[in-house]
């Protein structure tokens, strides 16, 4: 949500409200904040940006399409128009238009480094999906090298509090889970590595199974080398507004990484709530 200090307070007061209601999935309550807020100050674009995150709730690409472009036109100067729009190319299948448009946004005056990340890392995306593995792993080194200019010097909890709560997630697993789990090793790490990138991992996952599936190991055995847990912790603290919510991100990637080594694809971490 944009933070617009300029709005009448009351008007404020009234778009936060109903943000709040849209993170809890009550849309009559934000379709009604955005009838009064519409009459206060239609085209202002923290009431279209409502409109559009409204919009695209409802799976209603058009009307969120209209909105992105009403906002670009009030305010010529803001990528994140363009970032909606094509994000919602995305979620259609429309990965052409939405690279034409991030290309063009990249074309045009130099964005803050943090658009820049956002606009490069979905256009990534984009490639990935026209499948353009070249132009996706230049996109996403990109996005690495601006992630780590633009984040802190230090992370934003401990290493060790962040271990921690990733041992307390293991420790939450069934015992024969535990036991299945064997000796697989959980490594704490800021971000992918280069190396990875250039496998073609998403620079802003937040956590890999790296190694063979128990499916997949011999029959007659697990060799020294079956793979290892990592979990990335400035990814994780980027999606997280705190440390509450980071706890419990934190839960569901030890899951989620631990349902890969135990051969669950992504259709299955979808239907078991771990996306």
């Amino acid at each position: 949500m944009n933070e617009d200090h300029g709005l009448d307070p009351e008007l404020e007061r009234l778009l936060d409200y109903a943000w709040e209601a849209l993170e809890g999935g009550d849309l009559r309550a934000v379709t009604r904040c955005l009838r009064t807020a519409r009459e206060a100050a239609g085209d202002d674009p923290a009431v279209i940006e409502l409109e559009a995150a409204l919009a695209r709730e409802r799976d209603d690409p058009e009307r969120a399409l209209d909105a992105y472009r009403r906002w670009s036109e009030a305010d010529p100067d803001d990528p994140e128009p363009w970032i909606g729009s094509a994000e919602v190319y995305l979620d259609f299948n429309e990965p052409g238009e939405a690279a034409r448009l991030l290309r063009e946004l990249l074309a045009g005056p130099r964005l803050d480094p943090l658009d820049e990340a956002d606009a490069r890392h979905l256009l990534g995306l984009a490639c990935e999906e026209k499948g353009d593995r070249k132009g996706m792993v230049k996109e996403w080194l990109a996005t690495l090298r601006l992630d780590e200019a633009n984040d802190g010097p230090q992370p934003r909890m401990r290493r060790r509090d962040f271990e921690r709560l990733a041992a307390e997630a293991l420790d939450g697993l069934p015992d024969e889970i535990l036991a299945r789990l064997g000796n697989v090793p959980l490594f704490v790490e800021d971000r992918p590595s280069e190396a990875l990138v250039l496998e073609g991992l998403d620079p802003r996952t937040l956590g890999l199974f790296h190694g063979i599936a128990m499916p997949d190991q011999s029959v007659l055995g697990p060799g020294p080398d079956v793979g290892v847990i990592h979990l990335f912790q400035r990814n994780l603290e980027r999606d997280a507004p705190d440390d509450d919510e980071l706890a419990e991100q934190i839960r569901i990637t030890v899951l989620h990484e631990t349902a890969h080594y135990f051969g669950a694809g992504e259709q299955d971490m979808h239907r078991f709530g771990l996306n």
